[in-house]
């Protein structure tokens, strides 16, 4: 028989695990009971005050286990915010690889200004309207030719005339003067001197279309630059209006020369506006900002070290290695407000699970190792070849997390933890919401398929689900984003590939934690209920009797605990073990004596109950030296609960009722705390009892049954479990369905009957009629023996030295006398 881990048994008591859960709450109510007889009230209040104690250490131990959690996944998380300087100048030369730690955006401050630059050197400059602008000019050229009409005009006078152009030249110079304080002081002399030489009335039809032509021109924005007016003013020599006005080329030069000399500036710069146009066009101009992934480098060895590379530097903290103390705040509070939000879920949802510490434990650490894997996952993205696909290490440690804790926990505490990881998985890997959406639908299709296992085919079913769901996923998130074939593909067998590796650390991590945990699993228990382990095969080969009786007990447990919605699967494998006891000395049992001398024909009765109440004690120690899961053992100690074992008590008494011998011939205990525990209670009296039935018709075995669980509840055996009515019937009405069809009529062979009774043995089914154990299929009815109470005897001086077992008297006649009892009291005192 295998032993349990010594450092295993060390951890329990360090944390304070609780092995025996029905054994500690006797033993609490035994200290306050205690406490009441020492000292009356004080003592009561003393041991009162001892719970509370006790209890403000659990919440204690909480308050701590939710703050180290809260530390520890902020530390995971903002690992890669702690810096490392680099002593790097602008113009050195890198002497090594320097590596991105985690992924930044950044601005590259070169590239940003010299957008910006450009962006203010196309911005046009602003000009303001000069509204009286062309007014002016045209009256500027229409003062030329009144100027030079009037002192054309004047009277002659004695003064000299150029004998070249026979005009006045004072009256030229005069008049030349005073155009040129009018404005058009680049009119020309031979301008005025050929303006002298025309009669009035050309004068006065050269104004008109000069005054027309100059209107026209100032309607053009003319700005106050001296290169934009003197453009304008060469433009007017050949503007086609004027060549058409004047078809003669010197009064079209005349004319041109005239309103160049009017011509003004109709736009003034407005320098404040262009600033303001400037500012707006380099604000326009966003930031250029550059991406490093985590693993990428920033820069290599060798190369020479630019303005992009030290603003590189500076957003991965290189440059002043300063803590970024504002993002591991915020990452700090937001970990701090997650670690809250499930404290304050569980307790108002899961008040059970708020209160076990152990558990919350589990669901601590299950939480850190699945932040770890997004970790290592995220450092593995920057190694070559790499690309995303390491980022599936971080998703499937958080998918078998999930898993894990729908198994060893709950299903949908195991959903809100995978909800807040998957968050923690975007935020992780390169902030992608890739990962967050494969994580979240990854672990969510895990928790489903193991939320139900019941077999070992679940376990196939569950892996081919994940394997699905992870490459559906992978294909639809790889299409969304425009992946090529190539990519998609990769994608995809990635996927299916981590759905693998997902199951195989879900198993192995399940394996670990229900052993250091004490949690009960199914697949701890399909485990157990395999036939072919070496416990079941040596109580097969020792006490072949009682394992057929524990093979049809374990069919009615698991009937009828599927039909209350109980774990069916705890039944059944509790069934199997739980005579596990009698195994030491199998021949003081009755169903394995083949017909040899029953050994309590010659000791007491109270030796007998002695027998009796020690075997539920051997197969607890044997199943605890078995490291049996804490659920088994406690079905196991309390599928007797506190019995009487009436043949035993009647005997003793000299057929009598003796009240005061009752105490001891009863089990010691403790009564079924669970409805597994009392379904195994129920199912072992019923099949034990089945077997003196005789012509059992389906309506003799519904009455028998009915009795039977009568008498249990009427001697408090199920007023500490959760078992209603309802489902208490329904227990009733499996029972006898299921042994309806176990004991009906077999056909008696005429030729072979004589030399069946010849050589059959009392008591023990044929070896041809011995059942094959099947866990999923009830034995044949050849298989039942008569059973007695479950018993073991130990010889004085050594009262575990040796096991015995006396025959169980009729039930019905025992049934008969305890009614007989109950009805009348008076006899009975």
């Amino acid at each position: 028989m295998t032993r349990p881990n010594p450092l295993i048994l060390l951890w329990h008591r360090w944390a304070g695990f609780p092995r025996d859960t029905s054994r500690r709450r006797r033993r609490n109510t035994l200290r306050v009971q205690e406490a009441m007889k020492r000292g009356g009230e004080r003592r009561a209040f003393d041991g009162g005050s001892l719970l509370a104690t006790s209890s403000s250490w659990r919440k204690a131990g909480r308050i701590g286990l939710a703050i180290v959690t809260s530390a520890l996944l902020t530390a995971l998380l903002c690992l890669h915010l702690w810096p490392n300087r680099v002593s790097l100048n602008l113009g050195d030369i890198a002497d090594k690889d320097i590596i991105a730690q985690r992924t930044v955006r950044y601005e590259d401050t070169a590239a940003t200004e010299e957008l910006r630059d450009a962006a203010i050197y196309g911005v046009g400059r602003r000009y303001d309207a000069i509204s009286d602008a062309p007014r002016i000019a045209v009256e500027t050229t229409k003062y030329v030719f009144d100027i030079a009409g009037r002192w054309a005009t004047l009277p002659a006078e004695t003064v000299p005339v150029d004998a070249k152009t026979g005009i006045n030249s004072v009256r030229l110079a005069s008049a030349l003067s005073e155009i040129h304080r009018q404005g058009a002081v680049s009119v020309q002399k031979e301008t005025v001197a050929y303006l002298f030489r025309l009669s009035p009335s050309e004068r006065a039809d050269m104004k008109v279309a000069a005054a027309t032509l100059t209107e026209r021109i100032m309607a053009r924005p003319i700005t106050d630059e001296n290169s934009d007016l003197l453009t304008v003013r060469r433009a007017v020599a050949v503007d086609t209006d004027l060549a058409s006005l004047f078809p003669k080329a010197e009064r079209r030069k005349v004319v041109a020369d005239i309103i160049a000399a009017s011509l003004i500036p109709n736009r003034r710069f407005d320098a404040r506006k262009t600033a303001d146009d400037q500012q707006a066009a380099s604000s326009a101009v966003p930031p250029q900002l550059r991406r490093v992934s985590a693993g990428e480098p920033v820069v290599r060895a060798g190369e020479r070290v630019t303005s992009q590379h030290k603003d590189a530097f500076a957003a991965l903290g290189l440059q002043n290695a300063l803590l970024d103390a504002t993002s591991i705040a915020v990452i700090g509070g937001l970990v701090t407000g997650m670690v809250v939000f499930v404290t304050v879920y569980l307790r108002l949802f899961h008040r059970k699970l708020y209160s076990n510490t152990h558990l919350l434990l589990l669901l601590a650490i299950q939480s850190v190792l699945a932040v770890v894997g997004l970790k290592i996952g995220s450092l593995l993205l920057g190694l070559p070849f790499s690309g995303v696909h390491f980022g599936y290490l971080g998703m499937m440690c958080v998918a078998s997390a999930g898993m894990a804790i729908a198994l060893l926990i709950d299903a949908s505490v195991a959903t809100l933890i995978v909800a807040l990881l998957s968050i923690a998985s975007g935020m992780v890997l390169n902030n992608e919401l890739r990962f967050t959406l494969l994580t979240l639908g990854s672990s969510l299709a895990g928790i489903v398929a193991v939320a139900t296992l019941k077999n070992r085919s679940d376990y196939l079913r569950a892996t081919l689900i994940l394997c699905v769901t992870n490459t559906t996923l992978n294909a639809l998130v790889g299409l969304l984003e425009g992946e090529r074939d190539r990519e998609l593909l990769s994608g995809v067998l990635w996927g299916g590939i981590s759905g693998l590796f997902a199951m195989a650390l879900f198993y192995t991590g399940v394996a670990i934690f229900e052993r250091w945990f004490g949690i009960t699993t199914h697949l701890r228990l399909l485990e157990l209920s395999d036939p072919a382990t070496p416990v079941l095969q040596e109580f097969r080969l020792k006490a072949p009797g009682t394992y057929a009786h524990s093979l049809m007990v374990g069919t009615l447990a698991h009937a009828a605990a599927e039909g209350i919605g109980a774990d069916s699967l705890l039944c059944r494998v509790a069934a199997y073990y739980h005579d596990l006891g009698k195994m030491n000395r199998p021949e003081f049992f009755i169903e394995n004596q083949s017909g040899l001398e029953n050994v309590h024909d010659r000791i007491a009765p109270s030796l007998s109950a002695l027998v009796l109440s020690a075997h539920v004690k051997d197969g607890v120690e044997m199943c605890r030296a078995m490291g049996m899961p804490p659920r088994v053992i406690d079905v196991v100690e309390q599928h007797h609960g506190t019995t009487l074992m009436k043949f035993f008590y009647y005997k003793a008494a000299g057929g009598r009722l003796d009240p005061a011998m009752e105490a001891q011939f009863r089990y010691p205990g403790p009564k079924p705390q669970s409805k597994e525990a009392a379904i195994l209670l129920l199912a072992d009296s019923v099949e034990a009892a089945s077997r003196s039935l005789e012509k059992p018709t389906p309506a003799r075995i519904e009455s028998f049954v009915a009795e039977i669980i009568e008498d249990k509840r009427a001697d408090a055996q199920l007023d500490e479990c959760d078992l209603t009515l309802w489902e208490l019937k329904m227990v009733q009405e499996t029972f006898a369905r299921t042994l309806s069809g176990a004991l009906h009529a077999r056909i008696a062979y005429p030729g072979d009957r004589k030399q069946k009774q010849a050589e059959a043995v009392p008591g023990l089914p044929e070896m041809a009629d011995m059942p094959t154990p099947d866990v999923s299929f009830a034995p044949p009815p050849s298989a039942f023996v008569p059973l007695l109470t479950p018993g073991t005897f130990s010889e004085a001086p050594d009262p575990m030295a040796s096991h015995v077992e006396s025959d169980v008297p009729d039930e019905t006649q025992i049934l008969g006398a305890e009614r007989r009892r109950r009805s009348n009291p008076r006899r009975e005192r």
